[in-house]
C-alpha cells in the first residue's frame, strides 16, 4: 500500500443490487480508519424487468436515498470520491442512462459501472486490508443482491468469478410470493439446488484454504448463528438453520434471533445461496470479515493518488502478454501528447492518461492477425477482465483503439461514454506520423483549434522529406470532412 500524507479522507459508494453503502474512511500514515457509515435497502435488482428496464418506482426510491450521501460527498476533492455500480447496474446499463444521470446531478460525481470481476478484486482488495497474518491459501466469498463474487488467493489473487446468483434475484425468482415449502414443491430446497448447479467446477476455490465471508448476507446469517455477534459460520450450525428455514411456510413466519425484518424479504434466498456454497465447495467454517468492497475502493482511491494506481500494471500486463512493440508505443506517445499539449495546454491528467494508455494497447490485436488488428484489439479491450479499469474506461479504450487509422465509426453514446474527438485525433495523428516506424520530429508541426474545425499547420519543407506521409495527412482531412470538427491541414 503506498504511503498516504497524514490524515487523508476519502469516500467509497457502493450501489449494489441490494442496498447502497456509503463509506467514508482516513488514512494516517498506513492505518485506514472508518469514520462513517450509512446505508440504505433499496433492492435495485428487484427493479428490472425482463427487458432489464428499471422500474421508475425503484428507480425514485434509489435517488431519494442517495439524497442522503450527498453531504459526505461535497466536502470532499473529487479525486477522493469513487461510486460504483455493480450486477443491477451492469445489467441496466442499455436501459438506465436517465437513472444515472439523475444519480450523477445529486452525487456531484460519476457514477462507474464496473464488471463482476473487478468487483471481485476490490472485495479482495478491501478484505485483505484487515488480514493482518502472513499470506497463505484463501478463498473470499460475497453473496450481493445480483451476483456472487468468489477470489482465489494467496499473495495475490490467484482466480477471480463472478457468479449470477444474488439474493435480491432469487428472492425474485424463487420467493416472490413469500412462500418456502407448501406441498410437494420446496422453494428453498429449488434455490439452493440452482446455485449449487451455479457452482460447479468451483470445487477447488475453497480446497485447503481459510474461507472468509463478506457483505450482507454472510453477516445476517452469522448474526442469526452467533446471538447476535458476527462471528465464524459453522457448517453444522448452517446446516441445522437451511432444514429450518425450509421447513417453513412462509417468509413471514421465520421466527429467528436477531433477523433484522429490513432483511427478512431476502433472507431464505441468500440463506439459500450460502448453504449452496458450503455444500458445493465442502466448507466447515467460514471466518466472516468486516470489510468488503467499500475498504477495497478506498485503498484502490489512495493508490492512484499514490503511485500504486492498478491501471497501469494491468496495461503494462497486457503489454507484455501480447509482446506490443515499445518503441513503436513510445514513438506514437510522445508525439500524440505533444499533439494534445498544443492543442489543449491545461489538459486534465485523465485525459493525458486514457490517451497514453489508448497507445500502449492501439497494437493489441497485431500479436493474433493484421488485416484486421483494430478491430480485434478494440474487442479484446472491451470485453478483457481489465484490473482497475471501469466498463466506461474500457469502452473508451476500445473506441480509441477501432478508429486509429480509416473511416471514423461513429459512436453509441451514452452514460459514461461520450468519446472525446481531441484524443482521438492525436491518436491517429500520431500514428500517421509513424506510420512507417521511423523517428520523426515535431519541429514545423502545430495543431490547434479555429473556430469548430482543427487546423493542422505543417511546413512544407517537412512534407516534402516525407511524402508517404503527406498523402496519409491529406487523406486523414478527409475522413473527418463529417465529423463535427472537421481537419483542415495547411502547408505553409
Amino acid at each position: 500500500m503506498p504511503m498516504q500524507t497524514p490524515t487523508e479522507r476519502y469516500a467509497a459508494l457502493d450501489l449494489g443490487s441490494n442496498s447502497f453503502h456509503l463509506l467514508l474512511a482516513e488514512f494516517r500514515g498506513q492505518r485506514m480508519l472508518r469514520l462513517h457509515t450509512d446505508h440504505a435497502m433499496v433492492r435495485l435488482a428487484e427493479g428490472l424487468d425482463a427487458k432489464r428496464h428499471l422500474d421508475p418506482v425503484i428507480s425514485e426510491r434509489a435517488l431519494a436515498a442517495l439524497q442522503r450521501f450527498r453531504p459526505v460527498l461535497e466536502k470532499l476533492p473529487a479525486d477522493h470520491i469513487r461510486v460504483v455500480g455493480t450486477k443491477a447496474l451492469r445489467a441496466a446499463a442499455a436501459s438506465a442512462d436517465t437513472f444515472l444521470e439523475k444519480a450523477e446531478s445529486i452525487l456531484g460525481t460519476p457514477v462507474e459501472i464496473i464488471s463482476g470481476i473487478e468487483e471481485a478484486r476490490l472485495i479482495y482488495t478491501g478484505v485483505m486490508a484487515a488480514a493482518d497474518e502472513p499470506p497463505r491459501p484463501r478463498c473470499i466469498i460475497d453473496i450481493g443482491g445480483g451476483s456472487t463474487e468468489l477470489v482465489r488467493a494467496s499473495e495475490t489473487p490467484e482466480q477471480l468469478q463472478s457468479l449470477y446468483l444474488g439474493c435480491v434475484v432469487y428472492s425474485k425468482r424463487y420467493f416472490a410470493d413469500g412462500i418456502i415449502g407448501r406441498c410437494t414443491v420446496n422453494h428453498f430446497h429449488r434455490a439452493q439446488r440452482a446455485a449449487r448447479a451455479k457452482l460447479q467446477e468451483l470445487q477447488h476455490m475453497a480446497a485447503e484454504a481459510e474461507v472468509i465471508g463478506c457483505s450482507g448476507t454472510v453477516k445476517a446469517v452469522s448474526r442469526v448463528l452467533n446471538g447476535g455477534e458476527v462471528a465464524d459460520i459453522k457448517r453444522g450450525d448452517i446446516d441445522q438453520l437451511a432444514s429450518t428455514v425450509a421447513a417453513a411456510e412462509h417468509i413471514a413466519e421465520l421466527d429467528l434471533p436477531h433477523l433484522e425484518e429490513e432483511r427478512r424479504p431476502v433472507f431464505a434466498a441468500g440463506l439459500a445461496i450460502l448453504h449452496a456454497i458450503f455444500c458445493e465447495l465442502d466448507i466447515q467454517r467460514m471466518a466472516v470479515s468486516p470489510y468488503g468492497i467499500r475498504e477495497g475502493i478506498v485503498h484502490d482511491l489512495a493508490g492512484r493518488l499514490h503511485g500504486g494506481d492498478r491501471r497501469f500494471e494491468t496495461v503494462r500486463a497486457m503489454m507484455q502478454r501480447w509482446q506490443v512493440h515499445t518503441n513503436q508505443v513510445r514513438r506514437v506517445s510522445d508525439t500524440a501528447l505533444k499533439l494534445l499539449q498544443q492543442l489543449r495546454p491545461t489538459c486534465p491528467l485523465e485525459d493525458r492518461q486514457r490517451l497514453r494508455w489508448a497507445i500502449q494497447l492501439h497494437e493489441l490485436g497485431l500479436a493474433l492477425t493484421h488485416s484486421n488488428f483494430r478491430k480485434l484489439g478494440a474487442y479484446m479491450i472491451k470485453h478483457a477482465d481489465m484490473a482497475g479499469f471501469s466498463k466506461s474506461e474500457q469502452e473508451h479504450l476500445a473506441y480509441l483503439v477501432r478508429n486509429q487509422r480509416g473511416r471514423i465509426k461513429k459512436p453509441r453514446e451514452h452514460y459514461g461514454f461520450h468519446p472525446n474527438p481531441d484524443l482521438l485525433l492525436c491518436l491517429r495523428l500520431g500514428c500517421i506520423i509513424h506510420r512507417d516506424r521511423s523517428e520523426r520530429s515535431l519541429r514545423g508541426i502545430n495543431l490547434a483549434r479555429q473556430g469548430d474545425a482543427y487546423r493542422l499547420q505543417v511546413e512544407r519543407q517537412w512534407l516534402d522529406a516525407s511524402p508517404a506521409i503527406e498523402e496519409l495527412l491529406y487523406q486523414e482531412e478527409q475522413h473527418w470532412q463529417s465529423q463535427p470538427h472537421p481537419l483542415r491541414l495547411l502547408a505553409v
